[in-house]
């Protein structure tokens, strides 16, 4: 993780020597999660989610994106009775890869994979306070991810995204499996705003300036002979 963390680093920065190649920037958001299999359901766990991200045009309509993010997931029980009052917090280092395929004008599509270093896990059973996660959660998670974005202005978009564990990120107390149900899962929901910092120029979606503009054939046309 930290190898990838170093390479999107240097894209980012290379960015203005490869002003026609590549775009970059920054995005923040809040995530609203659930933990598939802890029998607490709902997206009651509210997090943040933050990072910056790297994109190269591979044709008209379809981008290629990398992402180096730092993401709040667990759980929450979404009750004040210390009876049944539960709550994970997960945080993760997570690295998604995806494609946007662009469309409407104003909106794309976006799927693609993600991986996860998990950095911190603690659960608070009965609300005495945030404890070391027992089981513990896997280290790595790797998870699909689908998503819609739109733009509000010509470098600011707004993201939409569901993001599910591919993989269990922690097994079922005892190790119990339930058919397909082979441990605990992460569901995720992000709303995120992009700002394109990076090679402005090459935001597909921007319209174009008055340097795209068909001024040599406007003056051969309109010249005297």
């Amino acid at each position: 993780m930290k190898r990838a963390l170093l390479i999107l680093i240097i894209l980012l920065t290379s960015q203005f020597g490869f002003t026609q190649t590549f775009g970059g920037g920054i995005f923040a958001g809040l995530s609203a999660s659930q933990l598939d299999g802890d029998n607490w359901g709902g997206y009651h766990k509210a997090g943040l989610s933050f990072g910056i991200y790297t994109n190269v045009m591979l044709n008209k309509y379809i981008d290629a994106q990398m992402e180096l993010k730092y993401i709040q997931k667990g759980s929450s029980s979404n009750s004040e009775e210390l009876a049944v009052f539960y709550v994970s917090k997960l945080n993760y280092i997570e690295l998604p890869i995806f494609l946007k395929y662009r469309f409407l004008n104003k909106f794309s599509a976006n799927i693609g994979l993600a991986l996860g270093s998990l950095q911190k896990a603690t659960e608070d059973k009965g609300g005495y306070g945030d404890e070391p996660a027992f089981p513990e959660f896997n280290q790595f998670e790797f998870s699909g991810l689908v998503g819609v974005e739109y733009k509000i202005l010509e470098n600011l978009l707004f993201n939409v995204r569901f993001n599910y564990s591919i993989l269990p990120v922690r097994a079922h107390p005892g190790d119990q499996t339930y058919f397909l149900n082979k441990g605990q899962y992460n569901n995720v929901l992000t709303f995120a705003v992009y700002f394109q910092l990076a090679n402005p120029n090459n935001n597909p979606y921007a319209k174009r300036g008055k340097k795209d503009c068909d001024c040599d054939n406007r003056r051969k046309r309109f010249s005297l002979r």
